[in-house]
């Protein structure tokens, strides 16, 4: 078992660093030697700033479904909740489950994007010691957490890629 607000932390951590990593790897206007350099990763942040937002909310909505719900009852309930007027957000907000999972992933987006918006993408011992803790989130199963967790860097990294290639790519 693993407590959820670890698993949330490195889920949204994951994003962060291999879809800028997949942004970076791909410019061709940058020299190799400089594209993690923090001065490209600042602008790379900034210029794709709205792409990253969509595409985090599209990938943390599955994601934290699958950590917060059973299978069999997720679909019942989303036709509950969503409406024409749903949004990414809503829906994220939806897959968290509880307020507080809620507050804890949106923190965790908000201090891993102002470290890129500072040019340094933190390092696995940043992280330990600043990743937003609250162990009452409960546990879940960590084989789980630990597929949930690849699966979202394996698509950040894609759709950072993706993006790169093409700014207005829809995934």
């Amino acid at each position: 078992m693993i407590g959820k607000d670890i698993a949330i932390a490195a889920l949204v951590r994951a994003f962060f660093k291999y879809y800028v990593t997949g942004l970076l790897e791909t410019q061709t206007d940058v020299d190799p030697q400089e594209r993690f350099e923090p001065k490209n990763i600042k602008r790379i942040m900034l210029d794709r700033y709205e792409n990253i937002s969509k595409h985090f909310n599209q990938e943390a909505f599955y994601a934290l479904s699958r950590m917060n719900y059973e299978a069999d009852e997720i679909e019942p309930l989303l036709k509950d909740f969503a409406s024409g007027n749903t949004t990414d957000v809503d829906l994220v907000r939806f897959a968290c489950r509880t307020d507080e999972l809620f507050n804890v992933m949106v923190a965790e987006y908000k201090r891993n994007f102002l470290n890129l918006l500072a040019g340094r993408i933190e390092t696995e011992d940043e992280h330990v010691n600043a990743y937003t803790r609250l162990p009452d989130l409960g546990e879940m199963d960590i084989d789980l957490a630990e597929n949930i967790i690849n699966r979202m860097a394996a698509r950040a990294y894609e759709l950072g890629k993706a993006s790169q290639a093409s700014p207005e790519i829809k995934k």
